[in-house]
């Protein structure tokens, strides 16, 4: 374990290169020692408006590729120093603009407000895929039940040199932006999808969940006469024992109901929810706390009985593993190919539960310690 802190404590000062600074001080405008023109940090924020690309250079600067500045109001750049926030780069709408920057964290600001702080992290050493760029939008209302996770970079794979080969390179990749649920897809909410199948004169195959099982905690209601009701009685905890096919046929249904599409993440949406803005090794942090998600406690938990990450997601560490669209191995030519499970479970320790670790799993299975949880895609207007 002491071993395993050492290469976290390294992450830490190599992918962030730089410490969370104050929020707050003092409201007079001032001038830095270069001449830059401050202001201090607005005492309220709200989403954000812009999402800036960071893509590393090797003289250990940062190239910011910000395209498509969409806005009608005026907007700036600023570094965070301190309780200050210092002049970059005026913001207009419909320009793009390519910058260097170093390490810290970065703000835009509209008017009197701050819309939204952006790590700009050293990352040298990682291994970019392309040129990162995105075009900037302004993040969607909020949704109960929901996290919007902005478009923008993100580091995929084993930074600490501790995972498996499937994990290494690591990698910085752009991801479009997604919604995605805040918790595991519960027991109610599985029960529900049932019913609906059942009372549409469809009987439940048996390759979807072990309905049989004991640690299954979904059954036929005991009130119903028809044998078309699905109950629980741990309506909170996640559902389990469901295969890969359940999980797909589960994304299938709610998109006919709802018209909108939803599915499983990706292994890349996934990650990049789960490491959140930080970039950390865990949901909750770079240092591993069993205190701070459901792991090694032998036991599932209900959804959201831990405190979510700073994208608001619930439980990416821990409890149970989740089905990934992804195939595992996609160059192996086996008849049924194993797929991507992510975030660990209730009976794993910090190896197993880094944000970058990746299980592979026949879609058959169905055992106590995998569920699943559902993405939506954004609306296009």
């Amino acid at each position: 374990m002491a071993q395993q802190n050492k290469f976290e404590i390294q992450f830490w000062q190599l992918v962030l290169g730089c410490t969370i600074l104050a929020m707050f001080g003092c409201k007079d405008e001032t001038t830095t020692s270069s001449g830059e023109k401050s202001h201090p940090a607005s005492e309220q924020t709200s989403p954000p408006v812009f999402q800036p690309i960071f893509q590393p250079k090797g003289d250990g600067k940062i190239v910011v590729e910000l395209v498509g500045l969409q806005s009608e109001k005026p907007a700036k750049l600023c570094r965070v120093q301190g309780n200050h926030l210092v002049d970059v780069l005026e913001l207009k709408g419909s320009e793009s603009e390519t910058i260097e920057l170093e390490s810290g964290f970065y703000t835009v600001v509209q008017g009197n407000s701050e819309l939204s702080r952006y790590p700009v992290p050293a990352l040298s050493g990682i291994v970019e895929e392309q040129p990162l760029k995105i075009t900037l939008e302004p993040f969607p209302a909020n949704e109960s039940g929901w996290c919007w996770i902005p478009g923008g970079p993100t580091v995929m794979g084993d930074t600490l040199g501790v995972g498996r080969e499937d994990e290494r390179p690591a990698r910085l990749v752009s991801v479009p932006g997604f919604w995605m649920a805040e918790h595991e897809i519960t027991n109610r909410e599985y029960a529900g999808f049932l019913s609906a199948i059942a009372k549409s004169g469809k009987t439940i195959p048996e390759d979807w969940i072990d309905l049989r099982s004991r640690k299954c905690r979904i059954q036929k209601s005991k009130a119903s006469t028809n044998d078309r009701k699905f109950e629980s009685d741990a309506d909170e905890l996640p559902v389990v024992m469901v295969s890969l096919k359940g999980a797909l046929q589960y994304c299938d249904w709610l998109s006919q109901k709802t018209g909108q599409t939803y599915r499983l993440p990706s292994e890349l949406e996934w990650e990049k929810a789960a490491r959140g803005p930080e970039l950390f090794v865990y949901s909750y942090g770079n240092i591993y706390k069993q205190s701070l998600a459901n792991q090694e406690s032998g036991k599932l938990k209900p959804v959201g009985s831990y405190a979510p990450n700073s994208y608001g997601l619930y439980d990416m560490t821990g409890n149970v593993f989740e089905w990934m669209s992804d195939v595992a191995d996609p160059s192996k030519s086996e008849t049924v190919l194993n797929h991507s499970l992510r975030g660990g479970s209730f009976i794993l320790d910090g190896m197993y539960l880094r944000n970058s670790f990746r299980m592979r799993q026949s879609p058959e299975v169905m055992t106590d310690d995998i569920g699943f949880r559902v993405v939506r895609e954004k609306v296009q207007n």
